[in-house]
């Protein structure tokens, strides 16, 4: 039986594209070696292979808002999604639409700092477990997963995930950046015309 799990991490960030209609966020859907208590005496980490073969399968996956499935905010099949793992984590970019309203109530949410973190939901392939009879603690390995789906919400899981969120102040910074290189040159110009007339 399909059992499905979910878990959640911290940290976005958004940047405004070319197009006025859309945003991008990314951040850390999970991060590796983080070890995690679930519950009391239950913790659990993540294998830095754990994603490998779920992400080179090729099937759709989705970014959500809060496990949410009638409210998509991106997808690896629409190229709206990007996932791939470094030495940190699970790390996606993601372009959102903001002609949604549920897409721009998110976009806000993370700049206010409300949504701070990521959640993904998955089923375990391959786990291993060890036991610590010192305190009878347990701390499970995800090994190998079945990701089926991100998620940004309010609390994460896993609280050392990753949000990060910038937009529209960024094409304003392109913007002004453009106009001083520009200012720049038509001083240069006008310094190179002087120094030709006294010459």
């Amino acid at each position: 039986m399909d059992k499905r799990e979910f878990r959640k991490v911290n940290s976005y960030e958004i940047r405004q594209a070319q197009d006025n209609n859309t945003t991008e966020i990314d951040g850390y859907i999970a991060k590796f070696d983080s070890v995690t208590e679930l519950w009391d005496g239950f913790f659990e980490k993540i294998d830095r292979g754990a994603f490998d073969n779920t992400l080179a399968d090729g099937h759709n996956i989705f970014l959500l808002y809060h496990h949410q499935w009638d409210k998509p905010l991106a997808s690896t099949s629409t190229g709206t999604l990007e996932l791939s793992t470094d030495n940190i984590g699970l790390r996606f970019k993601a372009t959102l639409n903001e002609n949604l309203s549920y897409s721009k109530d998110t976009i806000e949410l993370i700049r206010q700092g409300l949504i701070q973190g990521c959640s993904f939901g998955f089923s375990c392939v391959r786990e291993s477990c060890e036991c610590n009879c010192t305190d009878d603690s347990m701390t499970r390995t995800l090994l190998e997963v079945t990701l089926y789906e991100g998620s940004v919400l309010c609390t994460p899981q896993y609280e050392d995930t990753t949000v990060f969120a910038r937009a529209k102040e960024v094409a304003a910074e392109e913007r002004k950046k453009l106009q001083e290189t520009s200012d720049l040159e038509i001083r240069k110009r006008k310094l190179n015309v002087e120094l030709e007339l006294l010459n």
